[in-house]
């Protein structure tokens, strides 16, 4: 094994793992490992065993939340970061710890894109075992469903292979938890299915707060109309110097026709300050138009699904964010609602065709309680849409989530972690912290 495996409190390389990219959280765990191979994940996990710690895995943070403290050992799996692309096969083989933006910068020289997510930092696993839902959801569906197989490391420190032919029943179980349902093990690898957009379109426009009603009233005209290949994401934000603005960004693999009915729609709307055109997109450019924060935020945030009537509650739920003194710093509706075919899974398609979701800053106790009121009148302001069931993705700087999954689903869930970490030395998902 490498002598620089582990890295101590105060090191360069402890430092570093420790600063997620949501930093709600102070993360203080007795050591952090740094694999670059299965064998070497499956050392971390049995060392960590032999020394009563157990294991929480991160590699670019995105979805940290819960405490990480001297009991554990951080296994910070972004070294396990190769990328091959099988461009006949149209599937990807990538490390646990890729981003997006680095497997689509190699997919595309094929023609071809994985379903990534709206921020190009994100890593692939956490992000696909969550469900994944970007751009390219609609008409592709949700990345879970595109995901093949995943080397894993159990709980107990053996290597594994999940998947549909796996041998072993659990295996097979396991690639069930890994499609949605956050996971049961260390990934070292996914095999993914790309797709081959016909022409990548995208663009995103900003305008004043004030123009927020012209705003939300086109747009939510424009949902009857743009058939199933456009992807909106309608938003009031903060950005620096923390002035709310209108952020309207859409996407399509289809086509410049495809965002027709919306772009006359927003002719009824005031001009937009900003107008990043809508034009042919590559990857990088797809990864922009969200406008996502490049650092560490502190964050806090919840995620609800919600149905048809969407757009009938989405004034009120923005505006929540729309004056300056707002806790709540983004308020985001997704159209997300597709056809495409969904693969078994615990969350294979989305529970509803709308998502929400809203977050804010949490630097400290105060700002956590304003963040928290602030999203509480979100939440009310979208009940009458919501189907019940919780984002646990979008549950930005939580440690659990109650609702991320139906009761069987979790029971299932509880049942494939229990045969594959029986002395639950793997920190739990989301999803899983609610049934431990």
């Amino acid at each position: 094994m490498r002598p620089d495996l582990f890295s101590p409190a105060g090191s360069a390389g402890y430092r570093a793992a420790t600063n997620p990219h949501n930093a709600t959280v102070a993360q203080r765990p007795a050591m952090v490992a740094h694999p670059r191979t299965a064998d070497e994940v499956a050392h971390a996990v049995r060392w960590a065993a032999q020394r009563n710690l157990t294991l929480a895995v991160q590699a670019s943070g995105h979805g940290a939340g819960a405490p990480i403290e001297s009991d554990r050992l951080l296994v910070d799996t972004s070294g396990l970061n190769a990328v091959h692309i099988d461009a006949n096969a149209r599937v990807a083989r990538v490390g646990a710890g890729a981003t997006w933006s680095a497997v689509n910068a190699l997919a595309e020289r094929h023609g071809l894109l994985g379903l990534a997510g709206t921020s190009p930092t994100v890593a692939v696993a956490g992000y696909t075992f969550g469900g994944g839902v970007g751009f390219l959801t609609r008409p592709h569906g949700m990345a879970s469903s595109a995901l093949l197989a995943v080397d894993y490391v159990d709980g107990e420190g053996r290597i594994r292979r999940a998947a549909e032919d796996a041998a072993d029943a659990i295996d097979r179980e396991a690639l069930w938890a890994f499609r949605g349902g956050g996971g049961v093990g260390v990934a070292t690898a996914l095999t993914v299915e790309l797709v081959a957009p016909q022409q990548l379109w995208a663009g995103y426009r900003l305008w004043s707060v004030d123009a927020l009603g012209p705003v939300v009233d086109a747009w939510a005209t424009a949902m009857d109309e743009i058939g199933a290949a456009l992807s909106t994401s309608l938003s009031v934000l903060h950005p620096p110097p923390g002035v709310p603005v209108v952020h309207l960004a859409f996407a399509s693999p289809h086509g410049a026709d495809a965002a027709g009915p919306l772009l006359r729609a927003l002719r009824m709307a005031p001009p937009p300050a900003v107008d990043s055109s809508w034009a042919p997109a590559d990857a990088a450019r797809l990864a922009q138009i969200h406008l996502d924060p490049p650092n560490p935020v502190p964050a806090l945030g919840v995620g609800r699904w919600l149905g048809p009537g969407a757009p009938d509650v989405a004034a009120d739920a923005l505006d929540v964010a729309a004056t300056v003194d707002s806790p709540v710093a983004v308020v985001e509706l997704r159209n997300v609602g597709n056809d495409a075919p969904a693969r078994d899974g615990a969350m294979t398609a989305v529970p509803g065709p709308f998502l929400l979701h809203a977050v804010g800053l949490a630097t400290d106790d105060a700002s956590r309680s304003r963040t928290e009121d602030g999203l509480s009148k979100v939440r009310t302001a979208a009940t009458p849409a919501d189907v019940g069931r919780s984002a646990a993705s979008f549950a930005d700087g939580r440690a659990a989530v109650a609702d991320g999954l139906d009761q069987s689903g979790l029971q299932r869930l509880g049942r494939i972690r229990a045969a594959l970490d029986p002395d639950q030395r793997l920190a739990p998902s989301r999803l899983v912290a609610t049934i431990t």
